[in-house]
């Protein structure tokens, strides 16, 4: 007979199923990327659309973080912080993933002669992109939130 699993798994398990709930905007973004480049070659006539693609990335991958951390905070796992606290590790996670997602470019480029990245230009370009779209995305919550019924951070 096996034990039931105890407090921490179950809680782990409420966080990553309640977290989940969210992560159905990084992968639309992350779909209407690969339609684009691989059915459309839209990358190859219209390089441009890479702007929104990074700015609606930043977005979607806040939109994500912050849903995931406002679950870890409704199960205690970070304490009781304020908005601004939460804001924060989210902006900090989001622009951590927006780097290592040019890490990754280069990573791919280098090992499969690739050309994901079009020089340091379009790659810093690419960053402050996704950083923006992080911050005007936790500019835009709070307003969004304290008018919602749901709060985004325990009432906070």
């Amino acid at each position: 007979m096996t034990n039931p699993p105890n407090l921490l798994t179950r809680s782990l398990t409420l966080w990553f199923t309640r977290s989940s709930r969210a992560a159905w905007a990084p992968i639309l973004v992350f779909a209407i990327h690969v339609v684009l480049a691989k059915v459309f070659d839209v990358y190859t006539h219209f390089p441009n659309i890479d702007i929104p693609m990074h700015f609606f990335g930043g977005v979607a991958i806040t939109y994500f973080l912050l849903r995931s951390a406002t679950v870890a905070v409704d199960l205690n796992f970070l304490g009781s912080p304020n908005r601004a606290a939460v804001a924060l590790l989210t902006f900090l996670a989001a622009s951590t993933t927006t780097i290592f997602w040019e890490f990754a470019e280069w990573i791919f480029d280098h090992s499969f002669q690739r050309q994901f990245q079009a020089g340091l230009n379009d790659t810093m370009l690419d960053m402050f992109l996704g950083i923006l779209g992080s911050i005007i995305y936790l500019a835009l919550n709070p307003a969004l939130s304290r008018r919602s019924s749901n709060s985004t951070i325990n009432g906070r």
